[in-house]
This record gives C-alpha cells, sequence and structure tokens, in this order.
C-alpha cells in the first residue's frame, strides 16, 4: 500500500529507471522518473509547498497541528490565487474534511505539471486522470482502484452537496479531484496537457459524478 509516508520519503529519494506502461501502446516503455526533490526545486511550485505539507503530517496523525496547518495554509493561498478564488473559503473548506481527504488533495499537488500519459501511474513523469487518484488516495491510506469506472463505482457516490475536497468528481472513464470550493478541481486534462488546476464549465457541472474514496472501507466490508 502506498502511503504518505512512502510519498515523503520519495521525495529525497535519487533518480530511478522504471517500467511504466502507456495501457495502449507500448507496454515496455522505459522512462526515467525525475528525482522528486529535483522536480519540485526546478521553480515556485505550488506542488513543493504542498509536499513539505504532507511531510509534516506524515509525522502526526493529529490534522489541527499548528505546523500542518501553516504549512497547508500556503499551500490554499497559492492555490486560491491561482484560481482566483477566496482564500479563507478554500482554507476552510481543507478544514472541514478529514486528514485522508486532506492528504489525497496534497498528494496530487505534487503533480502539477506533470505530463498526461494514458495508462501511466508514474509520479513525477507521467499520470492519467485515474492514475493521479489511485496515487493520491493510496497516499491517504485508502485502497484505491485504479481504474476510473471502479472510482466512481455506485456504492461510493455521494450527493453534490455532500462533496468535500479530495472527493472524486467525473464522469464515464475521466476523474479528476475536487478542490472543495464552487468548480475548483486538480484535472489531468488529455494526451498533450499536463497535471493542472481547472475551473469546471457549465457543461461539465451539470453532468458529473461525485464519489468519496473512504466509502470504499464501508461496502467492503457489509
Amino acid at each position: 500500500m502506498l502511503t504518505v509516508t512512502a510519498v515523503c520519503a520519495a521525495l529525497t529519494a535519487p533518480s530511478v529507471v522504471r517500467a511504466t506502461s502507456d495501457g495502449v501502446q507500448d507496454r515496455s516503455a522505459q522512462l526515467t522518473t525525475k528525482s522528486p526533490g529535483a522536480y519540485l526545486q526546478m521553480r515556485d511550485h505550488v506542488g513543493r509547498d504542498a509536499a513539505r505539507a504532507l511531510q509534516i503530517i506524515a509525522r502526526t496523525d493529529n490534522h489541527r497541528d499548528e505546523k500542518y496547518l501553516t504549512a497547508r495554509r500556503v499551500v490554499s493561498d497559492r492555490v486560491a490565487t491561482q484560481m482566483s478564488i477566496d482564500a479563507q473559503a478554500l482554507d476552510n473548506a481543507w478544514s472541514a474534511t478529514t486528514r485522508s481527504h486532506q492528504i489525497a488533495v496534497l498528494a496530487a499537488l505534487t503533480q502539477l505539471d506533470v505530463p498526461y500519459l494514458v495508462g501511466a501511474e508514474n509520479p513525477y513523469v507521467k499520470m492519467d486522470c485515474s492514475g493521479l487518484l489511485w496515487y493520491a488516495w493510496r497516499a491517504g491510506g485508502v485502497d484505491m482502484p485504479r481504474e476510473a469506472a471502479a472510482q466512481l463505482h455506485p456504492k461510493l457516490l455521494i450527493p453534490r452537496s455532500k462533496a468535500r475536497a479530495g472527493d472524486i468528481v467525473g464522469e464515464g472513464t475521466h476523474v479528476h479531484i475536487y478542490l472543495g470550493v464552487g468548480r475548483a478541481m486538480i484535472h489531468a486534462p488529455n494526451t498533450g496537457g499536463d497535471v493542472t488546476l481547472k475551473m469546471m464549465g457549465d457543461t461539465q457541472w451539470n453532468r458529473v459524478l461525485w464519489a468519496d474514496p473512504t466509502r470504499i472501507a464501508i461496502f467492503r466490508v457489509s
């Protein structure tokens, strides 16, 4: 199981070469994994601040720890500025959700600007939409399935009014991570694009489904 501790440990790991699959074309493709630390230091990056907050929350079960909240506020302020949304509302939305939800949001933010590749979940190198959710939620301690259809399983669905930061928003085989305010989300778009922050448009907003990954544990034992 990928955990937040493992994610944080990887932030200082040296560069390695690992196999990854594109899921469609070349199943033996080799990609060089960038050192996460080097990747996040390339420029003034939201992902760098998210990684710092993750490193603090990994050391405690208390997601109300003052050092963590201060580090997380740096992240939410920067995301709010980039998306032109209210910074206090965003920070409040993150505070209102669970530790697992917060870790999932932060882990996903470390992957901003990572290129999209179908079938990939190779951190800091290539990600597709469901791979991003798989990575983020496994960091949060949830046994997230890999495929988008399973991530939107009917037993995980919730009303839009119940959606919190970190929950899944999507349709069909395309999924995203909700940021908890308005229509804001973390988005791994399609081939040729990078993981990015996005506001849902009217058409998308009106047709998407909402899911809470923490319900996985509930329906698997029921």
